[in-house]
Formats: structure tokens, C-alpha cells, sequence
């Protein structure tokens, strides 16, 4: 049944608006969530309508009830889901609300200074080849001048004594070559550790600012999908608070007196008749037809009366 208040998947809004929005990933409950809402609209209409003709009563009853178990059901599954689609950006906290490109500034500024560490890890390596080789010669150039001191005639010609500090300067060059390298040593694992460093920082504020940008994503995805799914379940409590409303008042008019008769007309609903269609007739263009057709039934209602 057509009731002038249906609305499509993806625009939901409450009583009085019709606002076109196209929110991503809408879970699959928003559609039975919006098919129960019609339902319970038609049936509201239905029963409204009935109670002109008594005879139709009960059917219609039935229907409102059915349809109230249905949006029952459809609001719980909608909810939960939408509960589910929120969970994953509330567990990640305040994740998404770090600065993504100031983590990547700083990463590359790690990853500068990384390179400049290597570049200077890389001249150490190059000093320590050339102390390698100073040591070296000068080994060399104290075994050669040992062999030559030795001799007399050497040192005679060479005017040397055997005890000069030809071999103690070449030891001491030699010494300080090995004490220069193993300083340099140490100081080219200082700055490949601190390099290794630098460029592990670089790493993880990179994937940092990776995650940042994925954890904002889905929040504003988690957050339009939230506001839609809100939007229904809201509406879809509006229309099954107001037929239940309806539904309850029907019951209290057709309810058996202890004297064993029914009362006469539907004074009761006759009255959330009223306060239905004096709601309704705030909430804009959208519910004109649901409106009409509701006022037109309490009318005839009241006439009846």
C-alpha cells in the first residue's frame, strides 16, 4: 500500500525533511530496517482507516502487529550492526587524530639524517683503509731499516748508531696508526647503530602516518555511515512508537467489559488519531499524503462518535 511516506535506502531523514544523501557502504540491515518502516506506515494508515468499517478491524490489527514485530526485529539487527561498523574506529582511540603530515616530516627529516650518518660512517670506513695502510708501510719500513741498521757498514754510511730513534719514531708511527684505527673503529659502529636507528624511525613513523591516514578514513566512512543508519533507526522508532500508540488504543476500545460486551466506537484511538495527525501536521510536504489520509480517518471516526 502506497502511504505518501516512503523513502528510499541512502535518505533517511525524520518527519518534515528530504534531504538527498549518498553515504558510502551502507550495511544490508539499513534496507530491511527501511522496508519494516514502510510497513509499519502502511499499516498505520490501514488501521486508521479501518476503524471506520469495524468489521475490517481485526485484520488490519494483525497487520500492525506483524509489522510491529518486524520492525522490532529489523531495528535490533540494525543497530547492531551499526554498533559493528563503529567498533574497529573506537578500538583504534585517537589514532586518526595525530598529524599524518608532520609524521611524514619527521620521517623523512630521520631518513636525512640517516643518510647523512652513513655518508659519515662511509669516510670513517675510508680513513680507517688508509690508516690500515700507513700501518702497514711503516711495519714494513721497521723491518727493512732493522735489516739495514744491523749492518755496521749501513750505519756507517748512513751516519747512524745502532741505538737511534730511526725504529722507536717508525714504532710510534705505527702504534698510533693502529690506536687511530680502532678509535675509528668504534666510531663507524656508533654511526652505523645510530644510522640503523634513524632509518628504523623513519620506518615506523612512515607506517605510522600510513595508519593515520587509513584510521581517519574509515572514521569518516564509520561516522557517515553511522549518522545514516541513525537516521533510520530514529525514524523507524518515531513510526513504531506512533502505531504502537495506535495499536495499544485499538486494543483498549475493543477489550470485552466485565459484563461481557464490547464498548461502542474507538474513543481511545480516536484520540491518537488526533495527536498523530496534529504531529504529523508540522512535519512538512513529505508526510502530506500519510496526514490527509489519517485526518480523513479520524474524522470519519469522530463523526461516528
Amino acid at each position: 500500500m502506497e502511504t505518501g511516506m516512503e523513502l528510499k535506502v541512502g535518505t533517511p531523514k525524520p518527519w518534515g525533511r528530504s534531504e538527498q544523501v549518498s553515504p558510502p557502504a551502507l550495511p544490508p540491515e539499513v534496507a530491511s530496517a527501511v522496508a519494516a518502516r514502510h510497513r509499519a506506515l502502511a499499516a498505520l494508515v490501514a488501521l486508521a482507516e479501518a476503524l471506520g468499517t469495524p468489521d475490517s478491524v481485526p485484520t488490519a490489527l494483525a497487520e500492525a502487529e506483524a509489522a510491529l514485530r518486524q520492525a522490532r526485529v529489523a531495528w535490533e539487527e540494525l543497530e547492531r550492526a551499526r554498533e559493528a561498523a563503529v567498533a574497529p574506529a573506537v578500538a583504534l582511540g585517537t589514532l586518526g587524530d595525530e598529524d599524518e603530515q608532520r609524521l611524514r616530516q619527521i620521517g623523512a627529516m630521520a631518513e636525512a639524517a640517516a643518510v647523512t650518518l652513513e655518508r659519515e660512517e662511509g669516510r670513517a670506513r675510508q680513513c680507517q683503509r688508509w690508516l690500515r695502510a700507513g700501518h702497514g708501510l711503516t711495519m714494513g719500513l721497521m723491518v727493512l731499516c732493522g735489516i739495514v741498521l744491523s749492518l755496521d757498514s749501513a750505519r756507517a754510511a748512513l751516519g747512524v748508531a745502532e741505538d737511534g730513534h730511526l725504529l722507536l719514531a717508525l714504532a710510534a708511527v705505527a702504534v698510533s696508526c693502529e690506536v687511530a684505527w680502532r678509535g675509528l673503529e668504534t666510531s663507524r659502529r656508533h654511526l652505523a647503530t645510530a644510522a640503523g636507528h634513524q632509518q628504523d624511525m623513519a620506518l615506523r613513523l612512515r607506517d605510522r602516518a600510513r595508519r593515520v591516514a587509513a584510521t581517519r578514513a574509515s572514521a569518516e566512512a564509520a561516522a557517515a555511515t553511522n549518522e545514516v543508519t541513525a537516521d533510520v533507526l530514529g525514524q523507524l522508532e518515531e513510526v513504531t512508537r506512533t502505531l504502537k500508540k495506535l495499536v495499544a488504543a485499538v486494543t483498549r476500545d475493543r477489550e470485552v467489559t466485565p459484563w461481557g460486551t464490547r464498548g461502542q466506537g474507538f474513543p481511545s484511538a480516536a484520540r491518537v488519531l488526533g495527536d498523530i495527525v496534529e504531529a504529523l501536521a508540522t512535519s512538512g510536504e513529505e508526510h502530506e499524503e500519510v496526514a490527509r489520509r489519517l485526518e480523513v480517518a479520524q474524522r470519519a471516526l469522530a463523526g461516528q462518535g
